[in-house]
C-alpha cells in the first residue's frame, strides 16, 4: 500500500470518528432538551385536576410522562384546563379510585382509558429478555 492510501484512510477514520462524535453530542442534546420539556409538562400537569385524575385512576404519573406521545400529553392538558365538566370532576376526586367508566364526563376520559389498559395489560404481559 501506498503513502498516499495509509493518508487517505487516516482522513477517513478521522472524518468518520468527528461524525460519529457529533451525533453522540446531538443525541445528548437532545435528550437532555426532552427531560427539560417533560419537567415542563409535568409542571404544567400537576396544576390541573389531570394529575389528581391519574392518581385516582392508579396510574403512575412519571409513567404517564414518559411512555404517552407528547402530542397526546399536550392535547390532554388543553382539554383539562378548557374542561366544562368541572363540577363532576371534582366530585369525581373526592373518591380514592376511580375507573375509567366513572369518568365519560371528561374529555380525556377515551386517553386515560386506554393508557390504563396498556398498563394493565404490561403488568400481566412483562416482557422478558
Amino acid at each position: 500500500m501506498s503513502i498516499f492510501s495509509y493518508v487517505i484512510f487516516t482522513v477517513l477514520g478521522l472524518a468518520f470518528t468527528l461524525i460519529g462524535l457529533f451525533f453522540i453530542l446531538l443525541i445528548a442534546k437532545n435528550v437532555k432538551q426532552g427531560k427539560v420539556v417533560r419537567e415542563q409538562l409535568a409542571q404544567r400537569i400537576e396544576s390541573l385536576r389531570m394529575s389528581k385524575m391519574l392518581k385516582a385512576m392508579g396510574l403512575d404519573f412519571s409513567k404517564y410522562l414518559y411512555d404517552v406521545p407528547l402530542s397526546k400529553i399536550n392535547n390532554s392538558m388543553n382539554n383539562c384546563e378548557n374542561c366544562d365538566s368541572i363540577k363532576q370532576c371534582d366530585e369525581k376526586l373526592q373518591q380514592e379510585v376511580i375507573t375509567p367508566e366513572e369518568i365519560d364526563f371528561c374529555p380525556n376520559h377515551e386517553c386515560l382509558g386506554q393508557f390504563k389498559e396498556l398498563k394493565k395489560s404490561e403488568s400481566q404481559h412483562p416482557v422478558t429478555n
